[in-house]
């Protein structure tokens, strides 16, 4: 097939771009052809985020209307994000798959935590969304801090998306997050996002925490520094632990100036920022950890890093909500009571007095997930949208 993969942006920024930039790789090597349709949108190295596309096409160059008959010269298209269906107009009649990796489609603030509290949501949209105050969403880089947005418009867009093209949710808590938004069941189907986890002869497992010095209590959070992840709960967690304890911040954002002060004045030497961090330069890190945390204040859709983690042999610890228990429990790591970083220190004082529990998470992540399964499922998902 000739399948065409649309992003926002043209190079490397989250999870969705390096799930795009994977996905293409792995579908090229099974004779696959492969072209990247952006947005314009900027994102880091984009030559190499383009690599394993025979084809790159700036959807902004193509303009807002196309003709009904118009469309890319490919077979299938698979969206990476869209929240209203006047986004695919550069598609034309492209038969389409549209991924659900986030919040954006059942929450109009997009992360699902109440403006006051900053709680996590679970509801569906509708009247309780305004109740809760959840029209005004705080925007960053424009000129005013606060803009409006209609939670009671997005049921329909959301509709509207769903019948233009099946979804593909990244966990099964996405999954009922749609459909309990009124989608039908039968148009949203769970693909877990499973991270490429290579074989032992590939990736052989990493000393254990206990042969390291110091690697038991050293804590790595692997993330974007924005307040959804979580990472000033990590620096909180530290007030509740002994001074041996040190947390690892890999990766960057919004929030950093703000953590680094925080980290300052909680735990002052405690806490290293690294910044961003190229994906082939992780593997040392993890090297050095002796657990990685997974501490979302929202409701993670699911949580890659986790299941990256654990693959090279490190015990995570992880919020217990969103689609972080579908992969973690209490017998491969450790789950904590949201928000609280009290609890969080709890976690992390458990994982790291039991060495062993990282190499059995390895063993039990390796055996219930599988990238070789994910991208049949999805070959199989564009093979069905191409014919149809």
């Amino acid at each position: 097939m000739k399948i065409a993969l649309v992003t926002r942006a043209s190079g490397f920024q989250g999870g969705i771009e390096r799930y795009a930039h994977d996905l293409a790789r792995d579908l090229a090597a099974r004779g696959h052809t492969l072209v990247l349709a952006h947005h314009g949108e900027p994102g880091r190295d984009p030559a190499r985020f383009a690599a394993p596309f025979s084809e790159v096409i700036d959807l902004r160059l193509r303009g807002l209307d196309t003709g009904p008959g118009a469309g890319l010269a490919v077979d299938v298209a698979y969206v990476q994000k869209a929240t209203d269906v006047r986004e695919l107009a550069p598609l034309g009649a492209t038969k389409l798959l549209l991924a659900a990796h986030d919040h954006d489609l059942t929450c109009a603030r997009r992360h699902r935590m109440l403006p006051l509290g900053a709680t996590p949501c679970d509801r569906a949209p509708g009247l309780a969304c305004v109740g809760h105050g959840c029209f005004v969403e705080r925007t960053r880089g424009r000129r005013l801090p606060l803009s409006l947005v209609s939670p009671l418009a997005l049921p329909g867009r959301l509709r509207d998306l769903a019948a233009r093209a099946p979804l593909v949710a990244c966990s099964a808590y996405v999954a009922d997050g749609l459909v309990a938004a009124g989608v039908d069941a039968a148009r949203v189907h769970v693909v877990h996002p499973v991270p490429d986890l290579p074989d032992d002869t590939k990736l052989p497992l990493l000393p254990s925490p206990s042969e390291l010095p110091g690697a038991p209590e050293r804590v790595f959070f692997f993330g974007q520094l924005v307040r959804g992840k979580g990472a000033d709960l990590a620096i909180d967690a530290l007030a509740w632990l002994p001074a041996r304890f040190t947390l690892d911040v890999v990766g960057d954002g919004p929030s950093r100036a703000q953590w680094e002060a925080r980290a300052a004045a909680v735990a002052p030497g405690r806490v290293r920022f690294h910044g961003y961090v190229a994906p082939e330069g992780l593997d040392a890190l993890y090297a050095q950890a002796g657990l990685v945390v997974v501490p979302s204040r929202w409701p993670e859709p699911f949580g890659m890093v986790g299941l990256e983690a654990m693959a090279r042999g490190r015990a995570v610890v992880g919020a217990r909500h969103g689609g972080i228990p579908e992969w973690l429990d209490d017998e491969l790591g450790r789950l904590f009571t949201p928000l609280d970083a009290r609890d969080l220190a709890r976690a992390i004082r458990e994982v790291a007095s039991d060495p062993a529990l990282g190499a059995r998470a390895r063993r039990a992540v390796r055996a219930r997930f599988s990238r070789g399964a994910t991208v049949d499922r999805l070959e199989a998902l564009l093979a069905q949208v191409a014919t149809s």
